[in-house]
């Protein structure tokens, strides 16, 4: 009897004391949650809606980075990144401040779309209580200078409009060569000038002894002769273009190719097959004649 109430109270004391142990322990965890709640640096929200150029949301992402600084509680703030998602041009995202930091400070924002970086700029973000927009922490240049950093290597792609642009400037053609005039020919592409060194250059390209203009005549937007009705594929000109690469032809004022789309000889034009003129449509002509 007296045995058996001896161990019953040692098990209520070993019951008491693992009580303790987990009161203890739990005591200590909630110290170490609201020490490290304390420690942890004030953030400033930034919240905006951001659009592109022709009004439409921006979606994508932003690549935040920055360097190792120390915030205004002595936080250190090692060097990282973070990247935000941006859907329906919303943005929102808790930073650091850094217009109070230890050090300079400063955020590298870059906003990704369509596969690459659309733009990069720098923000300072300062310690605010309440949301903050883009436009109150983007700054032009790092804090302390006064010279914008030069961007980071810009690939053709990364720039809209340019690939584009940069197809449409005429190419160089076999006839090209260094150190010699150039002009566009009849296929829209660089071709070097050939003729003698005293000779005069024309507008067309064509060189030829200089002082005889007397002798070359120009016939502008002249309607050539014959039925337009999508059957007839010939017709005439009052003369024969001198040199025949002079000649210009209009289809409803789209310049017709020779061999592509018409072939000359003499003053007869005849149309291919595919570019046979359609009743309505309107024929013009201008060419050179006297001249080689």
């Amino acid at each position: 009897m007296y045995r058996r109430l001896a161990t019953v109270r040692q098990d209520a004391m070993e019951v008491d004391g693992q009580m303790v142990w987990a009161r203890r322990a739990m005591r200590a965890a909630g110290w170490l949650w609201a020490w490290a709640a304390m420690a942890a640096p004030p953030l400033t929200q930034i919240h905006d809606v951001l659009y592109k150029a022709d009004g439409t949301p921006f979606t994508g992402s932003a690549t935040i980075s920055w360097r190792s600084f120390t915030a205004a509680d002595a936080s250190n703030i090692p060097t990282n990144q973070v990247t935000v998602q941006i859907v329906g041009g919303l943005l929102r995202v808790r930073l650091v401040p850094t217009t109070n930091a230890r050090e300079t400070a400063y955020y590298i924002v870059k906003f990704n779309a369509e596969g690459r970086t659309q733009f990069t700029e720098l923000w300072a973000v300062p310690p605010s209580a309440t949301p903050v927009r883009v436009a109150d922490i983007r700054i032009p240049s790092p804090p302390g200078s006064n010279v914008t950093p030069p961007p980071s290597v810009v690939q053709i792609a990364d720039v809209m409009g340019l690939t584009e642009a940069l197809a449409a400037r005429p190419t160089k053609s076999i006839a090209y060569a260094p150190a010699r005039v150039a002009f566009i020919d009849a296929m829209g592409e660089l071709a070097a000038v050939s003729g003698n060194p005293n000779d005069c250059v024309r507008a067309n390209g064509t060189t030829g002894a200089c002082g005889g203009a007397a002798n070359i005549g120009f016939v502008d937007m002249e309607t050539p002769q014959g039925a337009v009705n999508g059957v007839n594929t010939v017709f005439l000109l009052s003369q024969a273009p001198a040199p025949a690469s002079s000649l210009h032809l209009y289809r409803n004022g789209i310049l017709q190719k020779p061999s592509v789309d018409y072939v000359l000889s003499g003053n007869t034009v005849t149309f291919l097959s595919v570019a046979t003129p359609q009743p309505g449509d309107e024929l013009a002509a201008s060419y050179r004649t006297g001249g080689q």
